[in-house]
């Protein structure tokens, strides 16, 4: 019998870039919202969830426009604390999207992207968008 998998494991890939300084800070308070959520799950219960847990921590909705300041990521310095909406539309969730697709298709593949640890691999085989 297999192991549990959580969709925490996700954000074990850092995404090739960040948007704002508080964004890595959001994607570590969210990989322990994903850590007691086990595969599978539906992709657009992910969006949603994403987009629910970015508007209950930074008290803004998830749009392209939003760049809200949380004091619990500022961690000094002028831009410190600030979230990209920009960011998590347009890179983190086709991110995601793309290893929960890997993860649910073929957990070994997705077992040696973790080994790397970044999205290269998962953004060039499996696009994706937040639709």
């Amino acid at each position: 019998m297999a192991a549990t998998r959580y969709l925490s494991e996700m954000f074990d890939v850092r995404p090739p870039h960040w948007g704002l300084r508080g964004d890595p800070y959001l994607w570590a308070d969210m990989k322990q919202d994903f850590s007691a959520v086990p595969f599978p799950y539906e992709p657009a219960r992910l969006v949603s969830d994403i987009k629910r847990l970015f508007r209950e921590k930074t008290g803004e909705e998830l749009t392209n426009d939003a760049c809200p300041r949380v004091e619990k990521y500022a961690h000094g310095g002028i831009s410190s604390g600030m979230v990209s909406g920009h960011f998590w539309l347009n890179t983190a969730i086709p991110l995601l999207l793309a290893l929960l697709s890997i993860a649910e298709n073929n957990m070994a593949e997705f077992d040696s992207i973790l080994a790397d640890g970044t999205a290269r691999f998962a953004l060039k085989s499996h696009p994706c968008s937040p639709n």
